[in-house]
């Protein structure tokens, strides 16, 4: 039986100031450090580490701007890991799985995950699903120390709509206020706060009710259904929450933040 090497290993790469951070997760030696050599010669920065004990080690003293996480971990397995990450962050992560069943894609997508990759896969296909996730997330990182701070002194912006985090409010596009309640507002800032990603029912429902919450996830579409409502008082041609069957929703808005003018 081969040995197992530490878990606790890591190497990090120097890239340029301006390079993305990347950690890679992977619990087996020899493909952590295929990956991170690709990765490394693209001129990523990067960390290579085993588990994600040694992950969160590792952000807490240089935040990640996206995360390949192994579908199959010591401890805390990746599918756990994505759920729990999702819950603070929207960095960017990658699924890295050595499994070709749908049923593991899907979990993976409505846990949180931005894109996944199948072993054996080649340096071209991850070096491009990395490329597409990053310009698609550009500037979430893992942990965001400022994260809460900055929605507090933000506003945000969508079809002429405004959303005040501040203030719990929102705003038509003829500055009239519609009234909201808590769920829905929490519902609504989980969105736009990432727009044009697929959100799992049960994501959502972690964001609008808390982890605590032990309601049916289908309380969720009751609540879009309320939010598509008031979107549809000011216009009803337009469908801003579009639902991906099976899955969740998707908020189709481009949303434009910008510094609460108070």
């Amino acid at each position: 039986m081969p040995r197992r090497e530490p878990t606790q290993t890591v190497r990090q790469a120097k890239g340029p100031m301006t390079a993305s951070h990347i950690v890679v997760v992977e619990d087996d030696k020899d493909t952590r450090e295929e990956i991170g050599e690709s990765l490394e010669l693209d001129g990523y920065e990067i960390s290579l580490v085993g588990d994600g004990a040694t992950m969160r080690q590792i952000v807490q003293r240089k935040p990640a701007d996206l995360l390949l996480l192994d579908v199959s971990l010591p401890g805390q397995n990746g599918m756990s890991l994505t759920k729990e990450i999702r819950r603070e962050s929207d960095v960017a992560i990658i699924m890295v799985t050595g499994r070709n069943e749908e049923i593991d894609r899907v979990l993976g997508l409505e846990l949180g995950a931005d894109d996944y990759i199948t072993k054996p896969f080649s340096d071209r296909e991850l070096l491009a699903r990395v490329r597409n996730v990053l310009r698609r997330t550009r500037g979430n990182q893992y942990p965001d120390r400022g994260r809460e701070q900055r929605i507090r002194s933000q506003l945000f912006r969508f079809e002429g709509w405004c959303l005040d985090v501040d203030k719990y409010k929102l705003f038509g596009p003829d500055g009239a206020e519609h009234p909201v309640t808590t769920a829905e507002f929490r519902l609504l800032q989980s969105f736009v706060e990432a727009p044009n990603r697929v959100h799992s029912r049960e994501y959502l429902l972690d964001h609008t009710h808390g982890t605590s919450w032990a309601g049916y996830d289908r309380s969720i579409d009751g609540l879009v259904s309320r939010l598509r409502k008031i979107f549809s008082s000011v216009d009803a041609t337009q469908d801003y929450i579009v639902t991906v069957r099976g899955t969740g929703y998707v908020f189709t808005p481009v949303v434009t933040v910008v510094e609460n003018e108070q």
